[in-house]
């Protein structure tokens, strides 16, 4: 299965990191040229719609979020264009020694299960969906946060394409939130794709939230009528 690395030309330290682990394991990948939000150039990034970004979020977006949501939009267009499953990874990766044998025990379960979550997550929402030896697929009924690393089909990145005509949420939320793309997220145990590198996150500080009571509120609703669409999303989706 081919892997997709989405890594900024600017990060030269990180992107070589990345190439040297790719290289170690042998792996037949491509590097995406991450979009920089600080440019602002790219035309996905005029996708961007702040006023339901702060609805969701409480603040305005991060020009690196939505750089790394366009970059992630690159990778689904590649599923597409090659029509096959594929891993995408970021470029602050760990992959662990076992991660080509965990691909092909798992790699046949891409025909029914489009997004197949990596690495590891701290939920206890989830049930055992199927087994291959010591690799356990696992359904997720509250989806993790984090987007480091993933297999996702064609089909599921029609959806997410589909379902992004505008950018209102950090790419990681929008993948958590699958009522508006409809479809499952699984996850594999044991992980094998880790959070790690020695740089700072190229995203920025998520923290500065804007003040004002009316959009705490509003902020507030829009969160409960999330988690409540997302848990019935979870339970029926296949």
């Amino acid at each position: 299965m081919k892997v997709f690395l989405i890594s900024l030309k600017t990060k030269t330290y990180r992107r070589q990191r990345a190439i040297q682990l790719l290289d170690e394991q042998r792996l037949d990948y491509e590097i995406i040229d991450a979009v920089d939000g600080c440019l602002g150039e790219h035309p996905l990034l005029q996708r961007y719609d702040e006023e339901k970004f702060i609805l969701h979020r409480g603040r305005k977006a991060l020009v690196g979020e939505l750089g790394c949501y366009a970059s992630h939009m690159l990778a689904w267009e590649k599923a597409i264009e090659y029509n096959q499953p594929i891993i995408v990874l970021e470029d602050d990766f760990i992959l662990d020694a076992n991660f080509q044998y965990v691909i092909s025990k798992i790699k046949d379960w891409t025909t029914k299960r489009h997004f197949i979550r990596l690495e590891p997550w701290r939920t206890k929402l989830f049930y055992t969906v199927e087994n291959k030896g010591e690799v356990t697929l696992v359904k997720f009924l509250k989806v993790p946060q984090c987007a480091t690393g993933y297999i996702i089909t064609p089909k599921c990145a029609q959806a997410f394409i589909n379902a992004s005509d505008k950018i209102t949420l950090p790419v990681d939320v929008f993948i958590r939130y699958t009522y508006l793309h409809k479809q499952a997220i699984y996850g594999v145990q044991p992980s094998v794709v880790f959070l790690g590198g020695d740089e700072k996150s190229t995203i920025g500080c998520r923290k500065k939230k804007i003040k004002k009571p009316v959009i705490k509120i509003k902020k507030a609703a829009v969160r409960l009528y999330s988690a409540v669409r997302c848990a019935f999303v979870n339970i029926i989706s296949r």
